[in-house]
């Protein structure tokens, strides 16, 4: 693509492209040369839509945790119940193992551990995002509550917290290169723990 030419792209899909060489090699370890590569576009249409790799990163975040909230939205309306959803959650996350992006772990999660405090701005990014995750495990055990599958006595935020740490222990499992059958041995013991 030469310069002066119109923008001739899908943001979208430049996005996805770029989120996933961030998701497998980390910010930090992607250059500027691998962004292009993947996105299949020049450098002067890489600034003009996207800024610099910082503010591509973020965009790649946002559109990582909008799509990703999205999903499991959708997931826990459409589950026959609450206990239901969060068994598919935790099973999704075996089954991603036979994926190489699912074995590249959570990229929300890859960048808490990347970044840790560093940047203030990408931190209340990820605290957000998994806020938002954290909100439905909430809703999904407290619709499980209601459904008799999760004892009514047990503090509905509580297990919701307890679910989105054992899913970064999870991630962490995957991206360390764990089994299937680790991932769910895991993820019945979570379930259990619900009780």
């Amino acid at each position: 693509m030469s310069i002066g030419r119109p923008i001739e792209f899908d943001p979208q899909q430049v996005l996805d492209a770029a989120m996933c060489v961030f998701w497998q090699r980390g910010y930090e370890a992607t250059s500027l040369e691998d962004l292009l590569a993947a996105m299949d576009i020049s450098k002067s249409s890489f600034y003009q839509s996207f800024g610099n790799k910082s503010d591509l990163f973020q965009r790649c975040l946002e559109s990582y945790r909008d799509a990703g909230a999205n999903r499991m939205r959708t997931m826990l309306d459409q589950a026959a119940s609450g206990k239901i959803f969060l068994e598919t959650i935790l099973n999704g996350i075996a089954d991603g193992t036979k994926d190489p992006m699912g074995r590249a772990g959570c990229l929300l999660m890859n960048t808490a551990n990347e970044f840790a405090q560093r940047d203030s701005r990408i931190a209340a990014l990820v605290t957000k995002s998994l806020e938002h995750i954290e909100d439905l495990f909430y809703a999904a055990v407290c619709r499980a509550q209601a459904e008799g599958d999760i004892s009514k006595k047990a503090d509905a935020r509580s297990l919701a917290l307890f679910l989105l740490a054992n899913l970064g222990g999870l991630r962490l499992m995957t991206r360390a290169g764990a089994s299937p059958e680790k991932i769910r041995t895991v993820g019945k013991v979570i379930l259990n723990g619900l009780k």
